[in-house]
């Protein structure tokens, strides 16, 4: 039996759903997944971000991961 969030789910959906967690931790903290991240200057930073913004949007248009609710970067309710 596979579960995500308390749920049983198919190996699809926790596949999927486990991608889009790793990609918004990456996200959240680039420092601990980008090395030497802290080295860059701010505007480096920002710059990475945005683009790992932009394919972390991608991949979950491609995965089909829907969010019910966003209240923030680190604060949301997916559709499982």
């Amino acid at each position: 039996m596979i579960k995500y969030q308390d749920r049983i789910v198919t190996a699809k959906v926790k596949a999927k759903h486990e991608v889009s967690d790793y990609l918004m931790a990456l996200f959240d903290n680039p420092e601990t997944y980008i090395k030497e991240f802290d080295s860059y200057t701010h505007k480096e930073q920002a710059d990475i971000l945005r683009h790992i913004s932009l394919f972390e949007s991608r991949i979950h248009k491609l995965l089909d991961v829907r969010f019910a609710e966003i209240v923030s970067s680190s604060n949301f309710t997916k559709v499982v």
